[in-house]
């Protein structure tokens, strides 16, 4: 397909959706006021107003704790615009309005994946202008946004082409870069480019988005800001492990851009974080699922891009689970209840902590799985926790590092053979990969399904058993379980129990790579 003729497609696609809200009137109106030095507070919340979807979500995000920090709850828009700045309004309006624009219709595109790193290219984007002493940030901010307009379109109106470039980027057989070129005639920058022109943006940003080819057509700081875009789309391309990244290596990307913003590679891995943990803090008023901007968990080879995508994914995760916690229904228990949460909450946050600090300094497994186990027993309301170690030959199971109180039957009870009657419930757990949750062992089918010999001697009220695994391999079971009285297994436990298997298996990987470096 020649260029033209896929901008034709587009078109002809867009034509067909009618106007779409991002390049709506009420953008449009807002632009246009944010931009005149005349424009007072009222004028520009009555154009946001206009729309009352728009206005909604920009007062969750003007009382969030990014941008309203002890100032009261704010409910009017022209407090919020006063609070949060004219052109950092209109940028959050054109990012809200490209999210409704460009929600995904069609499966298998990835579209909110696509939505997701414009928000987060436009947010390191800004952040690093501002390092670097760019003066109009909110603009570096729009142009960031936009980088991946392109691609956005293309997975939206002709999702069937982009599905097929996809399944050809898969093979690794040839740069991204020359499958754009083979199959759309352009790629998806110079696309971008394209349209943000026909829609009527400013030619500041049109020319940023791309200046190959016309080097003087924009200005220092365009140029400037050009490099800096460009650089954070090749380092989230890395971190999220989108595909070949035409060889460009992550660690090539971060001398650039710490070339281009004078900031050292451990300062610009810092601000990078930072915008990371702000897209993250506001997915939720965005529309946005937090699964979008979870990084995949492989070892790449580089130490300073799986640090870094380790920090991003430990954030996320923890997010999640504040998010959840925050979900569950007030209980009527007061105070007690609540000291006691807020204890849990505490401990939990110091042993996901000294995990960290023990894959920083490179710990043997043992000391990470004792630091784990510890950690689920000390802050959930789970009693006893077990980490049984797999042997000979993936047939014996032995619990080895236990935590928590009356642990002789668990010690007596895990010395289990594959070939044994007992042994079978957990074998099959070990070789399926699943997690088996009871919260109370005498629900009716569990006492028929649970082994006899476990019931009678471990005596738990619920448990929860969930194999860890190490590069596909499993290593193990870890086991933690309520005591007889102690009530059921909580929502909260269990989600206490499943972040430390998270972090132990990080740990654990990251370990594994160290000893190939050793040797």
């Amino acid at each position: 397909m020649k260029y033209q003729e896929t901008l034709n497609a587009i078109y002809a696609q867009l034509d067909r959706i009618g106007d779409l809200p991002v390049f709506s009137a009420t953008v449009n109106h807002i632009r246009q006021i944010s931009s005149s030095r005349e424009t007072d507070a009222m004028a520009l919340a009555i154009a946001v107003m206009k729309d009352a979807n728009l206005t909604t979500k920009l007062l969750r995000l003007a009382n969030s704790n990014f941008y309203n920090r002890g100032s009261g709850k704010i409910t009017a828009i022209s407090r919020a615009v006063v609070l949060i700045g004219f052109e950092r309004i209109q940028n959050l309006c054109m990012t809200l309005k490209l999210i409704e624009s460009f929600k995904e219709k069609e499966p298998g595109t990835g579209v909110e994946d696509l939505l997701v790193a414009a928000v987060l290219n436009a947010s390191a984007a800004r952040d690093l202008a501002a390092s670097a002493g760019v003066r109009d940030i909110e603009e570096t901010y729009i142009c960031g946004l936009l980088y991946g307009l392109g691609e956005i379109v293309v997975a939206f109106t002709l999702p069937e082409l982009y599905r097929s470039m996809l399944r050809e980027r898969k093979h690794e057989t040839r740069t991204w870069a020359s499958i754009q070129q083979e199959v759309m005639g352009g790629d998806f920058v110079t696309i971008g480019q394209d349209l943000a022109q026909s829609w009527g943006f400013p030619k500041s940003v049109v020319t940023t988005i791309n200046p190959q080819g016309r080097p003087d057509a924009s200005s220092v700081d365009g140029r400037l800001n050009h490099s800096i875009i460009a650089g954070c789309h090749q380092v989230f391309e890395h971190i999220y492990q989108r595909g070949p990244t035409d060889g460009h290596e992550y660690t090539d990307q971060m001398n650039k851009l710490s070339e281009v913003t004078h900031q050292s590679p451990e300062r610009l891995e810092e601000l990078l974080n930072n915008s990371v943990r702000e897209v993250c803090d506001h997915l939720e008023q965005y529309g946005l699922s937090h699964r979008t901007l979870m990084p995949p968990l492989r070892v790449s080879g580089n130490d300073a891009l799986d640090e870094t995508t380790r920090k991003i994914a430990y954030y996320v995760h923890s997010r999640q689970e504040r998010k959840a916690e925050k979900e569950e229904p007030e209980q009527d228990g007061a105070a007690d209840q609540q000291k006691l949460l807020a204890l849990y909450n505490e401990r939990q946050l110091y042993y996901l902590e000294r995990l960290n600090e023990l894959i920083a300094e490179k710990a043997a497994a043992t000391k990470i799985l004792a630091t784990a186990v510890e950690g689920i027993e000390t802050s959930s309301s789970l009693d006893r926790v077990a980490f049984c170690l797999r042997s000979g030959s993936g047939d014996q199971l032995a619990a080895k590092l236990l935590e928590g109180e009356d642990l002789e039957p668990l010690l007596g009870y895990f010395k289990l053979n594959r070939q044994d009657a007992e042994g079978k419930l957990f074998f099959r757990i070990l070789d399926r990969g699943v997690t088996l949750l009871v919260t109370d062992c005498k629900e009716a089918g569990w006492q028929q399904r649970l082994p006899a010999g476990f019931q009678k001697q471990v005596k738990p009220a619920g448990m929860i058993l969930a194999p860890l695994v190490v590069s596909g391999k499993p290593i193990g079971l870890l086991y933690a379980d309520k005591l007889e009285g102690s009530g059921v297994v909580e929502d909260r436990d269990f989600r206490v129990f499943n972040q430390f298997l998270v972090q132990s298996r990080i740990a654990l990987e990251m370990g594994k790579h160290f000893e190939t470096e050793r040797h």
